[in-house]
């Protein structure tokens, strides 16, 4: 692929626009990162995923798992009982209504949680080495930018 043409240029294919390119680029990311959880942590990235939102969440349910990180409930359900069955995760009545399942990390769970995010965040890092201190501030607030477009177009 050839620099990215601005969103005012009519695209030549799919590859010159925006969106597929920044979707392909997430997709190259997820597979190194992919690949790399299972050989060093014997867990697949949408485990991960699911154990750092729990942690960040609190004591979520699966429908707020959901909700926050919009996946498939189904698929989310899968990634947590994985997590149960590897003593990662564990499911409790709600504190608050008998009726709802929450989840939360277990001893194991905190500790595993504590070495992949250090790991994750070394791998964020790797992203930005070849750009300039002021070119990462830049991408950030684009990105940031870009993000808050989206969200009030939903």
């Amino acid at each position: 692929m050839g620099p990215t043409p601005t969103p005012w240029t009519p695209p030549r294919d799919i590859r010159d626009l925006f969106s597929y390119r920044l979707a392909y680029l997430v997709r190259l990311n997820d597979r190194h990162a992919q690949t790399t959880l299972v050989a060093r942590y014997g867990m697949t990235l949408g485990e991960w995923r699911t154990l750092a939102t729990v942690k960040y969440l609190g004591r979520p349910s699966l429908r707020m798992l959901a909700r926050a990180t919009q996946q498939d409930e189904g698929q989310l359900s899968r990634y947590a009982s994985s997590l149960i069955k590897r003593g990662l995760l564990e499911k409790r009545p709600s504190e608050t209504d008998q009726r709802v399942i929450e989840m939360t990390l277990t001893a194991e769970g905190e500790t595993l949680h504590g070495e992949v995010m250090d790991f994750a965040w070394r791998m964020n890092q790797d992203l930005f080495t070849d750009l300039s201190d002021e070119e990462q501030g830049q991408l950030l607030t684009l990105v940031d930018k870009l993000f808050q477009s989206v969200i009030d177009m939903t």
